[in-house]
């Protein structure tokens, strides 16, 4: 039931943002390893039960200055969006853990780990 309220409720959307994102980074070379992370990102966004982000906080490297400010805000910002609309279901509540989780991996996909 949790995996298909995830689906209904926003996962598809941050995924379907996540395949953008990385498909747009596929074009440059410069920006390719971001691009592999962005389909990972996006398998976890539409799955996210069951996996754990670890994130290290520290030093930006240049990947992540040009992810947050093309497609890492944006992204952030609609998934706080959506977790304040499940915040209004009583359903939705139990899903929090998981839309924290998506938001420090929409701000800092570099230097997620994922387990």
């Amino acid at each position: 039931i949790a995996n298909g309220y995830w689906k209904a409720l926003g996962g598809l959307s941050i995924a379907l943002l996540w395949l953008i994102a990385g498909g747009v980074f596929t074009c440059t070379l410069a920006l390719f390893p971001l691009a592999i992370r962005c389909f990972k990102c996006a398998y976890i966004s539409y799955k996210p039960f069951g996996r754990s982000v670890t994130v290290i906080y520290g030093k930006i490297s240049f990947l992540g200055c040009v992810w947050i400010l093309t497609f890492g805000a944006p992204i952030a910002l609609y998934c706080i969006l959506l977790a304040c609309a499940s915040c209004a279901v009583l359903a939705g509540i139990p899903s929090l853990p998981q839309w924290s989780k998506l938001i420090k991996l929409a701000l800092f996909p570099a230097n997620a780990i994922i387990e």
